[in-house]
């Protein structure tokens, strides 16, 4: 488990923590948390608290939203390092749409409160500045997403995103679900799409793993 001192050490990384009173300083120290959850686990949805600002500190995290159908569509994902003030939907009013947080594996993350925050935001334009500047970036990361949805063919979605989860490794554990649900297809479409990528041969299916043949053949799709 990290100590208090872990704790200041990561809240001295926030971008506006310069910028913070000594009052305020306290007040996050008090008040910030660590957590645990492992692969699958719901950290943030609609009937939920209101997180507040996060850092994933291990692990990756989905942000997700759900239809009246019970369709996923996934809007960005978060790994270790990053940061997000989506989950404080109460604090900022401009969030006028629900958004889901899932652990893709298990995670960490480090949780600035909204009560907290909406302090912060209200006396402090530094901490303002940076979360407008956040909900940028994640709009932005949104409409990256809409783009592929819209423009980009699910072969050529599938190779990035098996390039993505591989790295530097020949092999990707994941299952057919997962990949539809990070590229915001049907696990049927993507089922048919690795089948014929595997009588392609650029890869090759086994149980919950899918071995990469071909990296250049990938990459060129």
């Amino acid at each position: 488990m990290k100590t208090v001192m872990d704790i200041q050490t990561l809240l001295e990384q926030l971008p506006f923590w310069n910028a913070l009173t000594d009052r305020e300083r306290e007040a996050a120290r008090r008040s910030t948390t660590l957590r645990r959850y492992p692969a699958g686990s719901i950290i943030h949805s609609r009937d939920r608290e209101c997180l507040g600002l996060i850092r994933v500190l291990s692990g990756k995290v989905r942000s997700f939203m759900l239809s009246e159908e019970g369709r996923e569509i996934t809007l960005y994902q978060l790994k270790a390092g990053d940061l997000d003030v989506l989950s404080a939907s109460c604090v900022v009013s401009q969030i006028t749409f629900e958004t889901q947080l899932v652990a893709d594996t298990d995670c960490e993350i480090m949780i600035l409160p909204a009560s907290c925050l909406a302090g912060f935001k209200q006396n402090n334009l530094a901490v303002r500045c940076f979360i407008f500047e956040k909900l940028g970036e994640r709009f932005s990361d949104v409409m990256k997403v809409m783009q592929n949805m819209l423009f980009t063919r699910i072969d050529h979605r599938i190779a990035a995103d098996l390039l993505e989860q591989a790295g530097s490794k020949s092999e990707v554990r994941t299952t057919h679900e997962a990949i539809a649900g990070r590229i915001n297809s049907s696990r049927e479409v993507v089922s048919r799409m690795l089948k014929e990528m595997e009588r392609d041969g650029l890869i090759r299916l086994s149980r919950g793993r899918i071995h990469i043949v071909d990296r250049d053949g990938l990459a060129v799709l």
